[in-house]
């Protein structure tokens, strides 16, 4: 959302104010969850990740010990004590940094630990949740009032996590930021096991799956997964949305990625895998022929951006602009351009926007790898997810991007086809977390 660098410091100051060929593909995106793909049996032609293959050389298995791991732990308590684990031990990174290194803004109270919930409430909260805490407790305001020249509005953030986030707070006395800790939270978690079952939708082996989930733990921005921000929430619809893509119900996906839409402006362009995958299904020439199939396809797309049309109608009757969430982000220095331009300026410039360019050329790479495994649908949408954000600037790329499902699926393909990124991604990742972790709670602006 923050593209203005000249305001770094205003804006710490006021965010809280607030299977068989398809039509000559040839791809097994549609592969079936089988008895065979659940213990490890692999069809397609991809045979580098088979549990034979993942065997040789460094074996994942025998440096985590999955071997006895599959014998004495059930999926469901790997996945349970993974999330515990990797919770705890970047909220005591979090904690303790800000104790023994205190930012310029201390949100520890003395004596140390005597008011956990308060200094876990004003350390989760940094950046955007200030915006997410108003829409829950007040909803949209009818004029811009925020930022330090009151011309900032929070109709950028779509309604799907902060009106979730306003119903659990009633959990908590209309605590409102209780309420978007305990949705993102336990909405990582509900994550994290429909992942193992999309998974498994996709013919990955058990191994293969764990080391899926370490890396979805321990991410490099994994502290949105904790924090007050609506990647958990998003990420629970695209993995519910693209487990039905794989499943070829095309209706259930489109009905699903209404979330999408409703959580994230992004989610709108689902229609596009959507629509991909239903010309790899039924052909080009038959998507205008109706039948009760095709008629499906049609309605579960014209669903994906129902919860969009929606808002903007809200918003025409409060602002009078239906694209009022486009336009409000000039608030923020962000505004439609040249995204190569944007890339280019962001490494003249140097410092974090030197560092966000690096990432937004890196994972064009990440993108042709998921294309060359014939996961098209997925590769779509991830092309996609790179542009729609740079095409208004650079800032906040990264944790865009890591905290997408194409992304996630990506870096699991790479860890199941290579010993070397097995041994190596889940301790960069770890490396990674702890230092983003560190640098949130020190509000550190590369982070965002």
């Amino acid at each position: 959302m923050h593209n203005n660098i000249n305001n770094e410091k205003t804006y710490r100051s006021n965010s809280r104010a607030v299977s068989t060929p398809v039509y000559g593909w040839n791809r097994t995106w549609d592969c079936s969850y089988t008895k065979n793909s659940y213990s490890g049996v692999f069809s397609g032609k991809d045979q580098t990740s088979s549990p034979d293959n993942l065997n040789r050389g460094f074996s994942w298995g025998r440096f985590f010990r999955t071997d006895i791991l599959n014998r004495s732990v059930s999926e469901s308590l790997w996945i349970i004590l993974l999330f515990l684990l990797s919770r705890l031990v970047l909220f005591s990174i979090i904690y303790l940094g800000n104790v023994h290194y205190p930012p310029e803004i201390n949100y520890i109270h003395e004596p140390v630990f005597s008011s956990m919930v308060t200094d876990t409430m004003n350390i989760m909260c940094q950046f955007d949740c200030g915006w997410f805490e108003t829409v829950a407790r007040d909803g949209y305001a009818p004029v811009p009032q925020n930022l330090t020249t009151g011309h900032a509005a929070n109709w950028a953030f779509l309604p799907g996590y902060p009106m979730t986030g306003r119903l659990a707070a009633m959990v908590f006395g209309e605590n409102y930021l209780a309420g978007l800790l305990a949705v993102s939270n336990l909405a990582f978690l509900l994550a994290l096991f429909l992942w193992n079952n999309y998974l498994k939708v996709l013919g990955f082996s058990r191994p293969a799956r764990d080391i899926s989930t370490v890396l979805l733990c321990f991410l490099p921005y994994s502290i949105y997964f904790m924090a007050p921000y609506s990647e958990s929430l998003f990420l629970v619809f695209s993995i519910l949305a693209f487990t039905f893509l794989s499943r070829k119900n095309f209706l259930m996906a489109g009905l699903v990625a209404m979330g999408m839409t409703a959580t994230r402006n992004v989610g709108v362009m689902f229609v596009f895998p959507l629509l991909l995958a239903g010309i790899m299904e039924y052909g080009f020439r038959n998507l205008f022929t109706f039948n009760r199939n095709n008629l499906k396809l049609i309605l579960g797309i014209m669903c994906v951006p129902l919860p969009m049309f929606i808002y903007q109608n809200y918003l025409y009757n409060l602002t009078g602009d239906s694209f009022a969430f486009m336009h409000i982000q000039w608030a923020w220095g962000r505004s439609m351009g040249n995204p190569v331009k944007y890339v280019i300026d962001g490494l003249m410039t140097g410092g974090y926007k030197e560092y966000f360019s690096i990432v937004i050329i890196l994972s064009l790479p990440l993108v042709w790898y998921l294309f060359r495994k014939k996961y098209y649908a997925e590769a779509l949408y991830f092309a996609i997810s790179i542009l729609i954000p740079i095409m208004t600037g650079v800032n906040a790329f990264p944790r865009y991007m890591f905290c997408m499902l194409p992304c996630l699926l990506t870096f699991t393909l790479i860890a199941r086809n290579s010993s070397t990124a097995r041994c190596l991604l889940p301790v960069v990742f770890a490396l990674f977390s702890v230092f983003f972790a560190m640098a949130w709670g020190h509000y550190k602006f590369f982070v965002i």
